[in-house]
């Protein structure tokens, strides 16, 4: 597996990377037998270190882990990133195995995978004061159309798949990914869904009717 570690504005010793590596390969190759590429990244934030791990098997339709941590020094931010991972696919083992015997993964054949090319957009989040005022006028149309339009400008954007899932499947690679929601293409009826994360802990499937 080829490990890869980053660091923005944090020089990124030997010491480290070595103890990344080794840990790597112990823990995901136990559960993740085809994991090839591998990414850490760090930065600081005050006196907190963050970690994002990010471990795939570099293949169309591949199975994607992502996890992230936060601690006082590195080494323990990495952990605390390897331990989410590592929980993440000690729950869905069984799952990722049942997932690469229907073709999924490194034994996927390229012409029967099914995706819906789209482009993923970032807009900035509406202020909090605006949502203060929408909330506290009754009337909407007194809302100013330059606050609203300007909410709207695209700030970066990127080609992206909806894939053709199963619920199990997409539910599976939503929380692999450490993702709050994830669209797309249900398996039986075609449909474009919806999985999210509920505050409640539960999770919502959204199925819309033709």
């Amino acid at each position: 597996m080829q490990v890869r570690v980053i660091g923005a504005n944090i020089d990124v010793g030997d010491s480290l990377n070595s103890h990344i590596e080794e840990q790597l390969i112990k823990t995901v190759k136990k559960y993740f037998e085809n994991a090839i590429n591998a990414e850490v990244h760090f930065h600081k934030e005050g006196l907190m270190f963050r970690s994002m791990l990010l471990v795939n098997e570099g293949v169309r339709k591949g199975i994607v882990v992502k996890s992230d941590g936060e601690a006082g020094d590195a080494y323990s931010a990495f952990n605390e990133a390897l331990r989410k991972a590592q929980n993440q696919l000690q729950r869905y083992r069984s799952r990722l195995k049942k997932y690469r015997q229907k073709g999924g993964g490194l034994k996927s054949v390229e012409p029967s995978y099914k995706a819906l090319n789209a482009t993923k957009y970032v807009i900035p989040a509406i202020p909090h004061d605006i949502i203060e005022e929408i909330e506290n006028d009754n009337d909407l149309a007194n809302i100013s159309n330059d606050h609203v339009n300007s909410n709207h400008k695209i700030i970066a954007e990127k080609t992206t798949e909806i894939e053709e899932l199963s619920v199990d499947e997409a539910i599976m690679k939503m929380d692999l990914q450490n993702l709050p929601a994830l669209v797309f293409i249900n398996n039986i009826d075609k449909n474009i869904n919806v999985v999210y994360h509920r505050k409640d802990g539960n999770i919502s499937w959204i199925n819309p009717k033709k």
